[in-house]
């Protein structure tokens, strides 16, 4: 019997229900420090040993985060609605009961349908930022996790020897890797029980360190995605699979100029290439104008690019109806021209906002 599946993927940057002081100890200039709240950055650094004044120190990094965070939560809970999706596939989430607690707490109050049905296996990344997928009253599913998987499993068959053969970066990253997980947030499989459609939810090597240096981890992870749906379905052109999240990489930016005025420049290589090549997987927010298919601006480069991404196979790509949407309520103001956007009550020129990545929703009549 056919039946209408909205789906939906969404950053909602670091859901978490803890403090790193750590990051302290680390140094302001450090990359854990990149982390913090910036009013917890600004209001100083706890370093110089003196245990006589942390307790003090740490009620006030925990009243700013606090302050902070709860105006942050509400925007996220409103950009998460505004999907009104029937599934969503979340990354940077703590652990479950954070999820659990974050849906209680806030998106509850919206007056939403319930998102009863959650999963999140913990997985490898040392921050302990996980992916999570979440389903409405009427859509439960099967999960199962590959983050054990390593280079020698890819390796196993001709078809994942192919791969690392056509991506020399995914290869030198492998034989670098050896034993060690592939994936560090995991590649979550979902099933869902009403009807033949397999979302993988992933989220990619960071860019952190450079776009370049790093492509080839997101290129051994998006050939072992392929490579994980290659062995799954007997034709994977006409199985119905989606891979949703953040893979941290685009194949295209959008440079903005001082003047307001833009550039689409579009990019020779990518860490998602081995999802697209020969028409494997189709974008589908390629069916949006170019200067519109952005979901995360950087505003040190002054550019915008699609970090996040709906996947979808040939056979589930001609099932979409219309065109996907993305939800930018959330968003700073400072993203330039976007005046015409309506916000979210109370989001800030950087902050509060709803996250630094804007949610993707597209709809299918299977």
């Amino acid at each position: 019997m056919p039946f209408t599946l909205r789906l939906a993927t969404f950053n909602i940057e670091n859901l978490f229900t803890r403090f790193d002081f750590d990051a302290f100890l680390a140094g302001p200039d450090s990359r854990e420090a990149r982390y913090l709240p910036p009013i917890v950055q600004f209001l100083g650094q706890y370093g110089d040993g003196d245990l006589s004044r942390f307790d003090t120190f740490r009620r006030l990094v925990e009243s700013a985060s606090v302050a902070q965070d709860d105006d942050k939560r509400q925007h996220t809970a409103l950009s998460l609605a505004a999907t009104d999706a029937h599934a969503v596939a979340l990354q940077e989430v703590d652990g479950v009961h954070a999820l659990s607690r974050f849906l209680q707490a806030y998106y509850a109050k919206l007056g939403e349908p319930a998102y009863r049905h959650q999963v999140l296996h913990e997985a490898n990344d040392p921050r302990g930022i996980d992916v999570a997928m979440i389903a409405r009253d009427d859509w439960p599913f099967y999960s199962r996790s590959h983050q054990d998987l390593t280079p020698a499993w890819l390796d196993d068959t001709e078809s994942g020897r192919d791969l690392l053969e056509r991506y020399p970066r995914a290869r030198d990253r492998a034989s670098q890797l050896r034993n060690q997980r592939i994936f560090r947030r995991d590649c979550l499989e979902v099933q869902f029980d009403r009807g033949p459609v397999t979302v993988f939810n992933c989220h990619f090597k960071s860019m952190g360190g450079g776009r370049e240096k790093t492509m080839g981890m997101r290129q051994l992870e998006a050939a072992t995605v392929r490579e994980i749906i290659t062995r799954k379905f007997d034709d994977p052109a006409t199985a119905l699979w989606c891979v949703a999240g953040d893979l941290n990489d685009y194949t295209q930016l959008i440079k903005v100029f001082a003047d307001g005025t833009e550039e689409v420049r579009p990019q020779d290589e990518s860490g998602v290439d081995p999802l697209l090549e020969d028409g494997f997987g189709i974008n589908l927010l390629e069916t949006l104008p170019e200067t519109d298919r952005w979901t995360h601006y950087y505003a040190w480069d002054r550019q915008k690019t699609q970090l996040d991404y709906l996947i979808a196979s040939p056979a589930l790509a001609r099932k979409m109806v219309g065109s996907p949407r993305i939800i930018r309520g959330g968003m700073p103001y400072r993203v330039p021209n976007t005046d015409d956007l309506a916000r979210w009550p109370r989001i800030g020129w950087d902050r509060p906002k709803a996250s630094d990545h804007c949610p993707v929703i597209a709809e299918f009549r299977i």
